[in-house]
């Protein structure tokens, strides 16, 4: 009698004992998911207005051949650069996200302007931007930092080999506004490339990026 009674009571406390634990279980998750969300680097990404520049191909040529409208080649191009980051960074610590809404910073965006003595090689300066309108920004977003697509050159070469150079250059800003990282990747291809084909090809030069940022932060 004694024996069914003990065990009676130890069947009750094993029965309390995994009720209970999935209500830990559960806060366990929230404060490891809270700790995860604070030790988050986010990255805003924002491609700079009429940054489609070329040793050759002028603007009509550029749609005609890819199909792209001249009024948004800069914007495709931007876009498609953006996506390619982001969905290539495995890294949880880091997190790209992308600026959606151009339009609502397109004068802010078109006051920066870009530096450097190689064509190929410019990069932004941020000497004429209000601190105010950019802590704002960061803000809003909820970012840490700005991660600027400053310029895709496209340099055509005939000798030795018929080759187009697609050069994309980047900087990356913290909040205070300073620089912690400028640089440039590229692809190439034969030929002007269809929007498609542009974000297939770019796949592999954008991941360079998003690796030499992420090595960046990580110092």
């Amino acid at each position: 009698m004694k024996t069914t009674f003990l065990l009676k009571i130890s069947a009750m406390f094993l029965a309390g004992v995994l009720a209970v634990s999935p209500a830990f279980a559960l806060g366990d998750d929230n404060v490891s998911a809270n700790k995860a969300d604070a030790n988050l680097v986010k990255v805003l990404v924002i491609g700079l207005s009429n940054n489609v520049n070329s040793n050759y191909f002028p603007n009509s040529m550029i749609t005609e051949e890819t199909g792209i409208p001249t009024d948004s080649i800069d914007y495709t191009y931007n876009q498609i650069i953006a996506k390619n980051i982001i969905t290539s960074n495995k890294n949880k610590r880091y997190q790209f996200i992308p600026f959606e809404k151009v339009s609502e910073i397109s004068d802010w965006v078109s006051e920066i302007k870009l530096q450097g003595d190689e064509e190929e090689e410019k990069y932004v300066d941020l000497s004429q931007i209000d601190d105010s309108s950019y802590e704002r920004l960061l803000e809003n977003t909820d970012t840490d930092y700005i991660l600027f697509l400053n310029q895709h050159y496209l340099k055509w070469q005939e000798k030795p080999l018929r080759t187009l150079f697609h050069i994309t250059s980047y900087s990356l800003y913290d909040k205070d506004q300073k620089e912690v990282a400028r640089g440039n990747n590229y692809f190439t291809s034969m030929n002007l490339e269809s929007k498609d084909k542009l974000s297939k090809d770019s796949r592999k030069s954008s991941s360079k990026i998003a690796s030499s940022i992420i090595k960046s932060l990580a110092k």
